[in-house]
């Protein structure tokens, strides 16, 4: 099917250019502003300056704040000893903390699943379900037990790398580790940062950057992992252990109304599966065709470039192999002048899960640019923080053990 012409603004008697992302433009600074035309009469663009001038200088003020810990809720800030091993805030207050660390909000489920699991162990609930499945409760779960605070981390990036595996998107947050040899590990997708997880999702780090859907929330997700772990375990002793934590988790999830099925929360058919197989969800006009166009190559194709990149012997060999991917690019920039923001982002998720340290610069201002254009600037910040200090292997806490 041909696509609809796209419409030209113009700017006759302004002044100014037309910025060609218009009111979705993602660019803030004043110069940008003063130069750029984005709506369809000055004065807007006057009132969105005069704004700027105010949230610019909030901002300068969180930047320079932050490597000091000033920007972390107060609520996140404790002493690190025996009285703070518990939050002594409300729960309001401890949302806001988790939010103001990871920079998103955490489903009823999670709050729901820390009660569970002090009810399984009282003085250490993350390790409730350690003995029988050997998983503990790590992430965000780090701030409701108070071992993550302002006070243990030296600036923002901390916490958002806190337990991030080296194959986990800024769409996943881990909050349940396993083993640390194929460094399997649970939590949750979310296709925005501004919405809730979508299912809950496992991934062995150690072998692939493939993501599994597990549930639609955390009980449904220990719930599979306690069927699985009841066909292999062969001790008596551990049966009855798991069938009792079986029980336990359907009465307490029942009372609760959580359903222990694999159902997700309903979502938008994903426009691509991209490398890691969970899918990539951005805003579509199915009747405009704006929004999302497939890369000019197939999964295979890009694979096999990539893979030619990384494993180029020289400079003048990785030069002209970049060239390959350098047209694949403009073909982005063609989509996102043409609001076509989704190419960008699955690109971008592309290049992250192949893997490769060589391409990090690249997909950096691909994939940034991409989730900015999406108001998903939340993802940004944690793909930035991530890719600065992205590791392999298990040692994935930010907490200093004494």
């Amino acid at each position: 099917m041909e696509r609809p012409a796209k419409r030209k603004c113009t700017a006759a008697g302004t002044g100014k250019v037309p910025c060609k992302y218009g009111k979705k433009c993602y660019r803030k600074n004043l110069e940008h502003l003063k130069q750029f035309k984005h709506y369809d009469d000055d004065e807007a663009d006057e009132e969105v300056l005069s704004k700027d001038v105010v949230n610019n200088a909030e901002a300068a003020d969180a930047c320079e704040s932050v490597q000091t810990g000033e920007t972390i809720h107060p609520a996140c800030v404790g002493s690190g000893s025996q009285e703070h091993k518990k939050l002594p805030t409300s729960h309001g207050e401890i949302i806001k903390c988790i939010e103001g660390l990871f920079l998103v909000k955490m489903p009823p489920d999670f709050y729901d699943f820390w009660q569970f699991c002090e009810q399984l162990n009282e003085d250490i609930p993350a390790d409730a379900l350690y003995d029988t499945l050997g998983l503990q409760l790590v992430g965000p779960f780090d701030a409701l037990s108070g071992k993550l605070t302002g006070r243990n981390i030296k600036c923002m990036d901390d916490a958002l790398c806190h337990w991030r595996y080296y194959y986990d998107p800024p769409e996943m947050q881990t909050v349940l580790r396993g083993d640390d040899e194929k460094l399997y590990h649970l939590g949750y997708f979310r296709d925005s940062p501004k919405e809730m997880p979508v299912f809950v999702a496992s991934n062995f780090a150690q072998d692939s950057c493939k993501i599994c859907k597990v549930g639609g929330n955390l009980f449904a997700a220990i719930s599979k992992e306690i069927s699985t772990a009841l066909k292999k375990a062969k001790d008596s002793v551990m049966k009855a252990k798991l069938k009792k934590l079986n029980g336990t988790l359907i009465e307490f999830a029942e009372a609760k109304k959580y359903a222990l099925d694999e159902a997700t929360k309903k979502r938008p058919k994903p426009m691509a599966a991209t490398f890691h197989g969970a899918g990539m969800v951005v805003p579509y006009n199915s009747a405009t065709e704006v929004g999302y166009r497939p890369l000019p190559v197939s999964d295979a194709e890009l694979r096999a470039l990539l893979r030619k990149i990384s494993s180029s012997s020289t400079d003048e060999l990785h030069k002209k192999n970049m060239v390959e991917l350098q047209d694949i690019i403009m073909n982005v920039h063609l989509a996102n002048d043409e609001c076509d923001y989704g190419m960008g982002l699955e690109l971008g998720l592309d290049l992250f899960c192949f893997g490769c340290p060589k391409l990090h610069s690249v997909l950096l201002h691909i994939i940034t640019l991409a989730y900015r254009l999406l108001d998903r600037e939340e993802f940004a910040q944690i793909i930035t923080a991530h890719l600065s200090r992205r590791k392999k292997g298990a040692d994935l806490s930010v907490i200093d053990t004494p």
